[in-house]
């Protein structure tokens, strides 16, 4: 975007316009959650320390559930998943991966690597 940004003022000046819009999306109840991890920084007894916070979010309701760990660890992604199932009463039919899936490579490298002989 930065880098395109003069030609966008450029071609404003000139009289050419841009569109702005969206694409509506559909979701039926508790068919869609999006799951993904992000970085947050919190004091912990004095002492700043990065943690992971896990969320899954109901695509249709917008409903979410975090949850805060030490690490992205698998144990971390399926705890994660569990607690927010439960919260919510049940078990979406379709999971959206984070657009960013660098935790979800890492949990699947370790459940290949575990199921390996």
């Amino acid at each position: 975007m930065l880098a395109r940004r003069p030609q966008i003022e450029a071609e404003a000046m000139e009289g050419r316009r841009h569109l702005t819009g969206m694409v509506p999306q559909v979701h039926l109840p508790g068919e869609e959650a999006e799951v993904d991890f992000a970085d947050v920084w919190v004091r912990l007894a004095g002492e700043v320390v990065k943690c992971h916070l896990f969320t899954l979010r109901l695509s249709y309701s917008g409903r979410a559930v975090h949850r805060l760990y030490a690490s992205q660890a698998q144990e971390s992604f399926m705890e994660g998943h569990v607690e927010a199932f439960n919260v919510l009463g049940g078990v979406p039919t379709k999971h959206i991966r984070s657009p960013r899936p660098t935790s979800w490579r890492r949990c699947r490298s370790r459940v290949s690597s575990a199921a390996s002989p």
